[in-house]
């Protein structure tokens, strides 16, 4: 884990890190680990002026939210038939709470499949709402990013592959849409990530680490050299946060690894 000159930002993800803590109180915890900035996944069931006054209070930047989910089943509304007012109503959400916590990038959960539609219809729903979504955002100077997941997260989820949110980015075409590269997520979708890293950074508009198969920290056991990754990340001088979105194995041996990045 040899350091470098280009130096890696990282922002920890307060839904799967501090779980023993109430979610205020995490901003905090990150910020005492030594964190400068924090993402998060679903903030909908907390007060938005709760999660603010925490924010402010410990004196760190929120960069990545996600959409409201729907339902347990839904995972995100972009691509389910006949949730287009849904849909609109979520990005307002996301919306309100981004603003909340001066957050400038949500990531639009797509939602999964239905057995009683085509790929090319639900594609088509995708597309379209994701073209109204973007436009909202930027409304509130907000991007949106999408990310690929894997059917070990979410079985039958719709955005199922890379190339495909490739394709979307390209078809919705506006520089506010662009592609969170999950590493896990890359690999459990049958992608070596030293290889396919550097192909899908260039769509980039935010990175996330953690080990495969058990979603721990970068440098527990696993079937990722993250060693490379960031090199691979360093070398091609990417500039954005790189979330950490993994639950530790430890409170303290899941941090360590970040010593050898300068943190």
């Amino acid at each position: 884990m040899a350091s470098s000159p280009i130096k890696l930002k990282f922002a920890a993800n307060i839904s799967t890190m501090f779980q023993d803590l109430p979610i205020t109180d995490r901003f905090e915890a990150a910020k005492k680990k030594g964190f400068t900035a924090v993402e998060a996944q679903c903030l909908y069931e907390y007060d938005p002026k709760s999660l603010r006054e925490a924010k402010l209070s410990a004196d760190i930047d929120v960069v990545l939210i996600n959409s409201p989910l729907g339902d347990v089943d839904t995972f995100g509304l972009a691509s389910v038939p006949g949730q287009e007012v849904g849909f609109i109503k979520s990005i307002q959400q996301a919306t309100v709470y981004a603003n909340a916590v001066d957050c400038k990038t949500v990531h639009i959960m797509a939602g999964t499949k239905r057995a009683d539609h085509l790929e090319d219809d639900l594609f088509n729903i995708y597309l379209n709402n994701m073209r109204v979504g973007v436009e909202m955002l930027e409304e509130y100077n907000l991007s949106a990013v999408i990310e690929p997941i894997c059917k070990e997260v979410k079985e039958n989820y719709f955005l199922d592959s890379f190339d495909k949110a490739v394709q979307i980015i390209s078809e919705v075409n506006s520089p506010n849409l662009k592609l969170l590269l999950d590493v896990y997520h890359l690999h459990m979708l049958g992608l070596n990530p030293e290889s396919s890293v550097p192909s899908y950074l260039e769509y980039a508009g935010h990175v996330q680490i953690s080990q495969a198969p058990q979603r721990n920290e970068p440098f527990a056991t696993g079937l990722i050299d993250y060693e490379e990754v960031l090199n691979i990340l360093q070398e091609r001088k990417y500039n954005g946060y790189i979330g950490l979105e993994y639950t530790p194995s430890d409170p303290v041996k899941g941090f360590e690894w970040l010593e050898s990045y300068g943190f």
